[in-house]
């Protein structure tokens, strides 16, 4: 037996085409029948020296061809995104123990372009679970008819409730009016109601002071009350002040809702971005391969059903996107501003809640077994994309601050100044015979602690047990007498008083002091004129003898008529008629102390002096201005002075006053009394044709001056 091995030839080009060099073993007879046994045994050390050398042959080709292997391996797993196997590497180069390392196949490609394509990333994108996904595995999973077509109705639920979302959202009607519509209905009503005296409050404060301090007791204008809290809470504003401070809340808090309004929007945004490419990296074909939930194709018709529905959601988005901000800058209270917020990101939610609610269980399970598919990333994708989300939400802060909230914040101001700018504390009315326009000034908003006449009396009465008489009230039978006793003057009402109620009630010494129902009514207006000349709790009139001569002491000379001069005919002359509160019956107590009164004039006195010196006081008072500011008075004071100084003789060269027409011997009946009580010579009581009521009767005897 003779046996020939010829090895192959091993080359470069076998061991990269990955073939397995041949052995040829030739094993011809020898000849005759028998061979010798040292032959024998050459042919067999042959056989194994070539068998060695085969193996060892083989085992160098399997080792590249593993390299080779594990080099794609490591590819393929760079491509796929899994992490690399960490481990020693082997040292041995048994068929056990193969040492793989990944290298740059491709001879045209730099290391850094090598490196670049190790560095690439992948992300899965998994379908969500909403009702956008329903056209996604429509048609494709086994479910009944029913179930289909409540789905597809389910989708077009979705759209229409987002699409009318939206479309409500832009309207007027509820998006309402910029902040600027503010600021006519603040003009109109600052010019018409604010100041109307009709509506000042029982502590004699108007309208409008009552708005801009807050005052919660409010029955009228609660719309510009809360639209004044509004602006103070989100500006950060007190009731006084009008400039803008560096911290405002509202401001603050509208742009951190815009900001997290914003970031819904844009997440629903990548979201469909990233639903849009995994669906362009499926292969297109005429007919959908799916198969163990992955596709492995999709239809032109799916495609542009899927693409539909990503224009769709986009439109909605991008509505939502800019009426949600315009809503949110347009609010104005604080409390709603989150509401708001959490309100525009349930609208978002709602194919969620229709997947989550009503999308048949079947379809469900279909969609969330769907396997995901793989995006590729690299770091300059990355970072062109951060660079885009940074730029956009950037941008919109910018733009909602200084186009929104800047002009907001400077708008909300003016609204505030139309307000309440200016003075607040004076009420006007028309009198439409006069054709003037009456002005009162009113009480300070910081008075408003101390309780006006009206709400002592509401005070007290209160919580008065059953029976009681009321301390400052006093109770008309009848509406119509409640009517009349309301718009009653002081001159009907001290004519109303048959009693001087100090003489005949309040004294000691009185005819009716016990009289248990003219004592109580005495005591009530007593108790309102002392409150009215603010000495409340006072129950005496020599106590309140200061106030007598008050432009505001009405009340009180109608109740203390002997203490505030109305029974004495020698008294100041100032208020003492019966429209300035002294009643009848107080008046008719002088005639009897002009009984013995010569007819002569009295000589000058302090009370002389006084009364003059009162008058700019007095006619102040009486005009409601201040006659010293008036040209003419200049010119009336000189005459006050002369005659303060000259007496009654002086009287007969002045006597008439020049501001109010007056002659000082005869008086008016809604200011002075008559002189001719102090100045009856100079008055012409002696005269029968001129005799005043107040002439001492003693003028009237011929020759009474000169018994005198």
């Amino acid at each position: 037996m003779a046996a020939i091995c010829s090895p192959c030839s091993y080359g470069h080009d076998a061991r990269e085409a990955g073939t397995v060099p041949g052995v040829l073993v030739d094993m011809t007879s020898p000849s005759g029948p028998h061979l010798p046994d040292n032959s024998f045994s050459r042919l067999q050390d042959e056989l194994q020296s070539n068998m060695a050398r085969i193996h060892t042959l083989l085992q160098d080709q399997l080792q590249s061809d593993l390299a080779r292997v594990h080099e794609r391996l490591e590819r393929l797993e760079a491509h796929l995104g899994l992490e690399k196997r960490s481990g020693a590497e082997p040292n041995s180069t048994s068929l056990d123990e193969v040492n793989l390392q990944v290298v740059c196949t491709d001879p045209g490609k730099s290391g850094s372009k090598c490196n670049d394509e190790k560095l690439e990333e992948f992300s899965e994108v998994h379908f969500e679970e909403s009702v956008w996904s329903i056209p996604v595995v429509f048609g494709l999973v086994d479910v009944g008819c029913f179930d289909m077509l409540f789905a597809g109705i389910l989708v077009f639920l979705s759209l229409g409730m987002q699409a009318a979302f939206s479309w409500i959202l832009l309207t007027d009607d509820f998006i309402g009016e910029g902040f600027d519509a503010q600021m006519d209905s603040a003009k109109t009503w600052r010019t018409s109601v604010a100041h109307d005296h009709k509506h000042m409050d029982l502590a004699d404060r108007s309208l409008v002071s009552r708005v801009c301090a807050g005052d919660e007791s409010l029955i009228l204008s609660t719309n510009q009350a809360t639209l004044v809290e509004h602006i103070n809470s989100f500006l950060g504003l007190s009731e006084l002040d009008f400039e803008p401070p560096f911290f405002q809340p509202g401001v603050l808090l509208c742009m951190l809702c815009i900001i997290q309004w914003s970031l819904c929007v844009y997440k629903e945004l990548r979201r469909i971005w990233l639903q849009f490419e995994a669906t362009c990296s499926v292969a297109k074909s005429r007919r959908t391969a799916f198969l163990d939930n992955s596709f492995g194709s999709i239809s032109w018709f799916r495609f542009c059903m899927l693409l539909t529905t990503y224009l769709l959601r986009v439109g909605i988005a991008s509505v939502l996107l800019g009426g949600g901000v315009l809503w949110l800058a347009r609010t104005t209270s604080i409390e709603e501003l989150m509401l708001n917020a959490v309100a525009l990101n349930s609208i978002l939610d709602i194919d969620e809640f229709v997947f989550a609610g009503m999308t048949p269980i079947k379809i469900q399970h279909a969609i969330q077994n769907l396997s995901p598919i793989r995006i590729k990333y690299s770091r300059c994708r990355s970072q062109l994309e951060a660079f885009v989300h940074f730029s956009s939400l950037l941008a919109l802060i910018c733009a909602s601050y200084f186009l929104l909230l800047v002009p907001l914040s400077d708008t909300m101001l003016a609204v505030k100044m139309e307000l309440c700018g200016g003075l607040q504390t004076f009420v006007v009315s028309y009198n439409a015979e006069t054709q003037l326009v009456i002005g009162l000034y009113t009480a300070e908003t910081s008075d408003a602690r101390n309780l006006s006449i009206s709400e002592s009396a509401v005070q007290s009465f209160k919580g008065a047990p059953p029976g009681t008489y009321p301390e400052f009230i006093r109770f008309a039978a009848t509406k119509g007498l409640f009517q009349q006793e309301v718009s009653r003057s002081m001159e009907d009402e001290a004519s109303q008083y048959p009693l001087c109620l100090e003489l005949d009630v309040l004294n000691e010494n009185g005819n009716f002091h016990t009289d248990m129902t003219l004592r109580p009514l005495a005591t009530m207006v007593l108790n309102s004129a002392a409150a009215a000349v603010g000495r409340a709790g006072v129950q005496s009139c020599q106590e309140l003898r200061a106030h007598c001569d008050d432009a505001d002491g009405r009340l009180l000379r109608l109740v203390c008529g002997d203490t505030c001069g109305c029974t004495d005919p020698f008294s100041s002359a100032w208020y003492k008629v019966q429209a300035q509160g002294c009643s009848v019956s107080c008046l008719e107590r002088r005639q009897p102390k002009l009984q013995n009164r010569s007819c002569q004039d009295l000589p000058v006195d302090d009370a002389w002096r006084t009364f003059w010196s009162s008058y700019a006081t007095v006619l102040s008072s009486y005009f409601g201005q201040p006659v010293e500011a008036t040209q003419a008075f200049s010119q009336v004071n000189q005459t006050l002075q002369a005659l303060g100084a000259g007496g009654c003789p002086v009287l007969a060269q002045f006597p008439r006053d020049f501001l109010t027409g007056t002659f000082w011997c005869e008086g008016t009946p809604d200011l002075v009394r008559s002189l001719a009580s102090i100045c009856p010579q100079t008055c012409g009581c002696d005269n029968p044709s001129q005799v005043s009521p107040l002439c001492p009767p003693r003028c009237r005897i011929p020759n009474s001056n000169a018994s005198a």
